[in-house]
C-alpha cells in the first residue's frame, strides 16, 4: 500500500511538474490583410470578382499541453466581393426590373472556436496549424451599386404590362445595406503558419488563414431569369427567389505573441 501511494505521488508530481513547464495562456495582437470574395448559391447570380480588405484583432491560445491548445480570440473581420443579379424595385413611384452590380463591404465581430496544434521549437521557429469554426456578428455593411434599368411596369386602361425602361443608369456609393445582410455568419476556419521566438515568451507570428463561409449572408431577393438572362414572369408578376451567397476570405496573419 505504501509503495502504491508513493508511486501515485511520484506520478502526480511528474504530471504537475510537466504542466508547469509550459505557458498556459498565450495572447497575440494581429493584423489581417486579406483577399475576400462572395460565392453565389444560385445560378441567377454572377460573381464579379474579389476585393482587398483589412482586419485586426487579438488571438488567445489556451494550452492543454505544450503542443495542443484551444484557439479563440476576438477579431474585426472585413470582407466583401461583387455580385450581379436582376432585382425589382421602385424609383419615383415607378416599378422597375433592373440589373444590379453590387460591391459589398461587410464587417464582422468574430470569435474563433478552434483546435491549435504546435510543434516543438526548432531553432527559433515553431510551426502551427489551426482548424475549427468562426462565428461572427455583422456590425457594419456598405455597398457601391451600379444599376441598369431594363423594364418598367406600365398600366394602360387597367391592363398591366412591362416595357423598355426609359431611365438612365444610376451609380450609388457608400450605401448603408445593413438591413440586406443577415446578422449572423458562420465559417470554417483553417490556418497554418510559424512563430519566431524573439525573447522569453515573445514571438513574431505569421501565417495564412482561410475563412470559408457556409451560411447565407444575404436577406433580399432577386428576379429569376431564363437561359437568355431575361426575367421570367408568372402572369405579369416577375418570379423572385431568395438572394443567396456565402462570404469567403484568405488572410495573411501577422502579429506579436506575448
Amino acid at each position: 500500500m505504501k509503495k502504491i501511494t508513493l508511486i501515485t505521488l511520484v506520478l502526480l508530481s511528474t504530471i504537475i511538474g510537466n504542466a508547469q513547464d509550459f505557458q498556459k495562456f498565450k495572447i497575440a495582437a494581429v493584423v489581417q490583410p486579406s483577399v475576400s470574395w462572395m460565392k453565389p448559391d444560385s445560378k441567377y447570380i454572377t460573381n464579379e470578382g474579389n476585393t482587398l480588405r483589412f482586419g485586426f484583432g487579438l488571438s488567445m491560445d489556451i494550452h492543454f499541453t505544450e503542443n495542443y491548445a484551444f484557439g479563440t480570440g476576438l477579431f474585426i473581420s472585413r470582407q466583401g466581393g461583387s455580385l450581379t443579379y436582376l432585382e425589382t424595385g421602385k424609383k419615383e413611384n415607378v416599378e422597375y426590373i433592373w440589373t444590379k452590380t453590387r460591391e459589398y463591404r461587410t464587417q464582422y465581430a468574430e470569435i474563433p472556436l478552434s483546435i491549435k496544434l504546435r510543434t516543438n521549437e526548432i531553432g527559433y521557429i515553431t510551426y502551427w496549424g489551426q482548424f475549427g469554426i468562426i462565428p461572427g456578428i455583422n456590425v457594419n455593411a456598405k455597398a457601391n451599386d451600379e444599376i441598369d434599368y431594363l423594364l418598367q411596369k406600365v398600366t394602360t386602361d387597367g391592363a398591366i404590362s412591362w416595357g423598355a425602361a426609359d431611365r438612365i443608369s444610376d451609380s450609388l456609393e457608400d450605401e448603408d445595406i445593413k438591413d440586406d445582410i443577415k446578422i449572423f455568419r458562420v465559417g470554417l476556419l483553417i490556418g497554418a503558419g510559424i512563430e519566431y521566438s524573439l525573447s522569453g515568451n515573445t514571438a513574431v507570428v505569421a501565417g495564412l488563414m482561410y475563412n470559408n463561409g457556409f451560411t447565407n449572408i444575404l436577406n433580399n431577393e432577386l428576379v429569376t431569369t431564363n437561359e437568355k438572362d431575361a426575367p421570367v414572369f408568372e402572369g405579369t408578376a416577375p418570379i423572385t427567389n431568395d438572394l443567396k451567397a456565402m462570404s469567403n476570405s484568405l488572410s495573411l496573419v501577422v502579429g506579436i505573441k506575448f
